[in-house]
């Protein structure tokens, strides 16, 4: 009876749960996308659609100044206190406002800037940043509606919404791709947003009333000061990560050419599907539960829980990956893109160690240790791109997968030495 108990009481276990199958059926709806992908534009093509991704994911986030993980860590503070959610989510409104209006002016005025950056081709691409400049908006709100999940721990909405997300996205990106090409691809990109605005629409159309009174959002900055704290460091972080992974397949095309681009970015696509397993456990579990957590003993063991839940699922996960990786790109993709498979040990070793690092850093946040926060992701982020540029001159496009591992290494060492008190005695910890 222990076990069913334990099935039965464990929220981690129920995200975890619920996670896996979602990701299982995220999975089976790549493998369509991508294998329409990989046919109809090629590796080329997979590789402009990965820095289009880029652009997405950063907006994703400026939309709402970068306050996401602040967002949810107070969410999770004050989920029965009405009052307090109410002014919380006024600040983020005038935060989101003003994201919103600066992201439209940089994307609609900008978009000619922004396609010689991104795309560095003949064809221009300039209409795509104008239709995402209008799908801003949509961004925003799913942000905060995203947060306010996160905070809660409601995986369940969470999973439902996603679930929806996935499967229009697909139909959407294969139609567009079959009737035109790599540009029609773009455009299904650009407004995936809205497609998961109209899901939260859906499945989350009255719970958020549960917590948040429309009525009585209002011009309020009482949580200005300790969002900020997260906003300023957090966008410079998200920004750096989806330049450098621009950068990087421009210096793979630059050294070797644009096809092996296309080949690191289809490794990193299987990557992020995987790890979206452990993307959406850490911010609905990790986040709220280090939150509330105010001494080194439960610090300890909570993430010496996770590690024994999490651990043994992550490394058969891994492992079955990796020996499947040859079935894996077959259904993914093409014949042209098997040269990806000797990129898996090397991709699959750095997000290995990443998994274990990240258990530990997600403190940095919950905490509000931004400054720990920030030099940690910078470093890593320099790293990378500093062993990429090492790496390709002699092992080519496999160099950036093992510049991925040395850099993951290196930042679990920095991440355990910073938090070494914090895994010692019984001490409170600082909030």
């Amino acid at each position: 009876m222990k076990l069913p108990n334990y099935i039965k009481h464990n929220l981690l276990f129920k995200v975890t749960s619920a996670n896996t199958i979602l990701v299982l059926i995220r999975m089976s709806f790549a493998l369509i996308s991508q294998k329409v992908l990989a046919i109809l534009i090629g590796a080329e093509g997979i590789a402009q659609v990965g820095n289009l991704k880029n652009v997405v994911s950063f907006f994703e986030q400026f939309t709402i100044l970068g306050t996401s993980n602040g967002l949810v860590k107070y969410i999770a503070e004050h989920k029965n206190d009405k009052a307090e959610l109410n002014k919380l989510f006024s600040t983020a409104f005038v935060f989101t406002s003003f994201g919103t209006v600066l992201s439209f002016i940089v994307l609609f005025f900008g978009a000619d800037l922004l396609n010689n950056f991104i795309f560095r081709s003949d064809e221009s691409y300039v209409f795509v940043f104008k239709i995402l400049a209008f799908i801003i908006p949509f961004m925003g709100i799913n942000a905060l509606l995203y947060s306010l999940l996160n905070g809660l721990s409601s995986y369940k909405i969470y999973s439902k919404a996603a679930l929806s997300t996935i499967v229009m996205s697909t139909a959407l990106i294969v139609a567009l791709t079959y009737r035109n090409g790599l540009s029609g691809s773009l455009v299904a990109i650009s407004v995936f947003p809205l497609l998961q605005f109209l899901s939260y629409l859906v499945f989350y159309s009255k719970g958020y009333t549960e917590y948040v009174s429309i009525r009585k959002i209002r011009f309020d900055l009482s949580f200005k000061n300790q969002l900020l704290t997260y906003s300023f460091m957090s966008v410079t972080v998200i920004l750096l990560i989806n330049v450098t992974d621009i950068a990087i397949r421009n210096l793979i095309e630059q050294k070797l050419n644009a096809s092996e681009a296309g080949y690191w970015t289809a490794m990193t696509s299987i990557s992020k599907t995987y790890m979206q397993f452990l993307a959406a456990i850490f911010p609905i579990y990790i986040l709220p539960k280090y939150a509330n957590i105010t001494n080194t003993f439960d610090f300890r063991k909570e993430v010496k829980n996770i590690y024994k839940l999490l651990l043994p699922i992550v490394t058969i996960g891994m492992i079955m990956v990796y020996l499947f990786r040859h079935v894996i790109i077959k259904l993914l993709y093409t014949n042209d893109f098997l040269s990806v498979e000797a990129l898996f040990k090397w991709q699959l070793m750095g997000d290995f160690v990443k998994f274990l690092a990240i258990v530990m850093s997600y403190q940095f946040l919950a905490k509000k240790q931004l400054t720990y926060f920030v030099f940690t992701e910078v470093l890593s982020v320099l790293l990378f791109y500093g062993f990429s540029v090492y790496f390709i001159k002699t092992y080519g496009t496999e160099g950036v997968v093992m510049a991925h591992l040395v850099r993951q290494i290196i930042y679990l060492l920095v991440v355990f030495y910073i938090l070494r008190h914090s895994f010692i005695g019984n001490k409170n910890l600082k909030s």
